[in-house]
């Protein structure tokens, strides 16, 4: 195909007259945009699978890297008597600790919080209490916490 006559035919199907002022049908322009739309979605899903069988690929990789460490602890371990090992009776389950956890990091943020306020207080020459610290609800803003609607009201609002 002759590039003079591909560029002629583009040029025309984009409303240039390079053949005396012809107008590109409705056919012909429906024609140009569906292929134009198929080939990029097709270059897109080749894409995607690449992208798929690279992950794919160095998922086993990292696995058989993972598996070789493994087996060269085992042979490096010393080895022992070959006489089987006693039952070991399982040692009972530590108790779960997450509540704890949870109530010292609140803690904290109170402190935080109270430490703010006393700064606070100092620098305006008027004492302030911290009465009770509640999450803040976001319902109202699509899940959202106050600083991403902050964010988001700062890059929408008009120039």
């Amino acid at each position: 195909m002759n590039l003079s006559f591909l560029t002629s035919n583009l040029l025309t199907l984009a409303g240039g007259s390079i053949d005396g002022g012809r107008r590109p049908t409705v056919d012909e322009f429906l024609g140009v945009t569906f292929a134009g739309l198929g080939i990029v979605i097709a270059a897109l899903a080749i894409l995607v699978l690449v992208i798929f069988c690279f992950g794919k690929i160095f998922d086993a990789l990292d696995g058989a890297a993972q598996r070789k460490k493994t087996q060269d602890a085992a042979d490096k371990a010393p080895k022992t008597s070959q006489k089987p090992a006693a039952p070991v009776k399982a040692a009972p389950a530590p108790a779960p600790a997450p509540v704890a956890a949870a109530a010292e990091d609140d803690d904290e943020v109170i402190a935080v919080i109270s430490a703010v306020v006393a700064m606070m207080s100092e620098a305006d020459g008027t004492t302030y209490r911290v009465k009770s610290v509640k999450p803040v609800q976001t319902s109202g803003f699509g899940g959202r916490t106050a600083w991403a609607m902050d964010g988001r009201r700062s890059n929408v609002s008009p120039f």
